[in-house]
């Protein structure tokens, strides 16, 4: 205790390494089957562009779905795929149809994040359903309205689909799921999932209504923008921090790749290797930071758009324009309409982290393995270690609750880690050992109470067993 572990801030090379190769592996066959088809048919270029967006948000949205989840994913993914594309062929230059296009993008995005209100086990699809709304903005020309297209879109969402499952099944879909947080709601005001979804969608419409009247023909960049800043919201504070890191890669990525594309030519096979090679870095380095990824996406789209023949030096300024006010749009949307605080979901995760460790030492106390308890306390360490670099930013800044709530959150991570690690040796706990961890967590959840958390599990948690086993004191309430 009062020692606080290091928390790793990035990853090694192995695992940006393995996460380079995941997502090429199903970008390229992706793209490879799109161009095979041409043997028989003409695929049109906006549905091989859809093929291998989705090809690289995929892979990662996938990593964690157990098989179990597969129903959904499959279904709320082929309605989103629908969805984005009758949106996308919305976004057309006629003023009246491109407004209800918006609105109904702009709902759409925030129904998938809403919808989780519903059952934490619609999490995942919900992420994995909104990849097709950001891969309908990178389109290069403006989308057909036709039945044709249509189909060739969702051709073009079922391969990219088929490659990424293929890839997924390969690794193993054994995992059981994570024991999810269940919805909570807020006294005197909706749940966190309707508050979130509340600023995506009214982000998303403002940064359409900001683009219209900057550049109507450049849609893309404050639109992406703020999705690339929403996602995977964790509160206000979550949304400021990674969002600065994600704008700041992005207006990079854009700059960079603006000056390196105006080397290439309209159609030139150099670009489309130049756009290959960059994505596989920025897949590579996503794991070490936001900031990378962001980079990553925005010059390969500017070297995609630069294939197609847009003049890259004359739309610098607008898309350095575009990505500066997507990201203001997103970041004051978390900030002002309807805010969650990064520090209650900090303490809602750091007093599941307890409640687990709480029940896993009970189940000690009783003589029963903890390595029971190995899958559900890995995932709720890893949902509360990604909040780390958000709280350590917040401390710095002059946040005396983040660096209070720091400070538990890294007892919390210490207890969780001496418990995976008796979890995979298997071995029993003493009873000297067991009353240390015992005093050990009682001491993190006073520490959470007097931060403003809840001082123990939830009502339904097993208590701990009596003897020289159990917690040493409880807190009076």
């Amino acid at each position: 205790m009062g020692r606080e572990p290091a928390i790793r801030s990035t990853a090694s090379v192995g695992e940006a390494l393995l996460s380079g190769a995941e997502t090429m592996v199903v970008v390229l066959p992706t793209f490879w089957s799109m161009l095979q088809l041409g043997t028989w048919w003409d695929p049109p270029v906006d549905a091989i562009v859809f093929a291998v967006m989705l090809g690289i948000a995929l892979p990662r949205a996938l990593r964690a779905v157990d098989r179990s989840e597969l129903p959904a994913v499959l279904g709320l993914f082929a309605a989103s795929s629908g969805a984005a594309v009758g949106c996308g062929m919305l976004l057309a230059p006629d003023t009246r149809r491109r407004v209800w296009g918006c609105a109904a993008f702009s709902a759409g995005v925030a129904l998938l994040v809403w919808q989780r209100r519903f059952s934490p086990s619609l999490r995942r699809p919900g992420v994995i359903a909104s990849t097709p709304f950001i891969a309908v903005l990178a389109a290069p020309r403006s989308i057909d309205p036709t039945w044709t297209l249509l189909g060739w879109m969702l051709l073009a969402a079922g391969a990219a689909m088929t490659w990424a499952l293929t890839v997924r099944t390969l690794s193993g879909l054994t995992e059981p799921p994570s024991r999810p947080e269940p919805p909570r709601r807020r006294r005197g005001g909706p749940q966190a999932s309707t508050r979130m979804a509340v600023q995506l969608g009214c982000a998303t419409a403002a940064s359409f209504a900001a683009a219209q009247l900057m550049d109507p023909d450049h849609l893309v960049w404050p639109v992406l923008t703020v999705l690339i800043v929403h996602s995977a919201n964790q509160g206000r504070g979550d949304v400021l921090w990674k969002g600065a890191q994600r704008i700041i890669g992005a207006l990079a990525g854009t700059a960079i790749a603006t000056v390196l594309s105006t080397w290439s030519s309209t159609g030139e096979a150099s670009t489309l290797v130049a756009l290959f090679a960059i994505l596989a870095v920025a897949a590579a380095a996503r794991p070490c930071g936001y900031a990378f990824w962001a980079a990553g996406i925005t010059a390969a789209l500017t070297f995609l758009y630069g294939y197609f023949g847009e003049s890259a030096s004359e739309m610098l300024g607008h898309r350095l324009l575009g990505v500066l006010v997507g990201g203001a749009i997103g970041m004051a949307s978390a900030w002002f309409i309807l805010p969650v605080r990064t520090v209650d979901v900090a303490r809602l995760r750091t007093g599941a982290l307890l409640a687990l460790c709480r029940d896993a030492l009970s189940a000690a106390g009783r003589g029963e393995p903890v390595a029971a308890f190995e899958q559900p306390l890995a995932a709720a360490d890893e949902r509360l270690r990604r909040l780390s670099g958000t709280m350590r930013a917040a401390g710095l800044l002059g946040s005396g609750t983040a660096r209070e709530l720091r400070s538990v959150m890294a007892d919390a991570h210490a207890l969780a880690s001496r418990l995976l690690g008796l979890a995979a040796t298997d071995r029993p706990v003493g009873h000297e050992e067991l009353g240390l961890l015992a005093r050990w967590l009682a001491a993190a959840h006073e520490a959470l109470t007097s931060s403003g958390g809840r001082s123990g599990p939830r009502r339904g948690t097993p208590a701990a067993p009596d003897g020289p086993g159990a917690l040493s004191r409880r807190r009076r309430r």
